[in-house]
């Protein structure tokens, strides 16, 4: 499967060989992204939600963690040493409710070069989902962006 820079493939988690786009981001420059899934001191929210595997396009339980420093850890159960994948969400371009999957309570995570389908157990569980992912996407963002505008301002002698 190809690597791209919003998702850290289990390989590369293995061999640490990340994508370049990660390893030359300096929010990811110390990350150590081999946590286990129990260990995760900075979680906003974290529980099982269900999702849809690329290749086979089958509907499988995972044990997922969304931090505060707007990352998404999945894992195949709670007791995992090292998670199956991990998204950058300051990557990702939004969530939304998705019911085009017909599996109810379905959202997606969009990137550039993606579209990751999950599924909650109840309409709660996927508004609460929706919640902490879409404000870990506006926290990464916005935080840059934040910066920028700041470094403008100075620049063109504002406040």
């Amino acid at each position: 499967r190809e690597l791209d820079a919003e998702r850290i493939p289990m390989q590369a988690l293995l061999t640490q060989q990340w994508p370049t786009a990660i390893t030359q981001d300096p929010a990811c420059a110390n990350k150590n992204f081999r946590i286990p899934a129990s260990q995760h001191t900075n979680a906003e929210k974290k529980g099982k939600i269900f999702r849809q595997s690329s290749l086979l396009r089958l509907w499988k339980e995972r044990h997922v963690v969304v931090t505060d420093d707007s990352f998404m850890f999945w894992y195949s159960s709670q007791t995992d040493q090292v998670p199956e994948d991990v998204i950058a969400l300051k990557k990702a371009t939004g969530v939304r409710r998705d019911d085009g999957f017909g599996r109810p309570y379905s959202f997606i995570i969009s990137t550039k070069g993606a579209v990751l389908p999950f599924s909650a157990s109840s309409e709660e569980e996927m508004e609460a989902w929706l919640r902490v992912i879409g404000k870990a996407i506006v926290r990464a963002t916005t935080t840059e962006w934040d910066e920028t505008s700041d470094r403008l301002a100075e620049q063109q002698g504002g406040e």
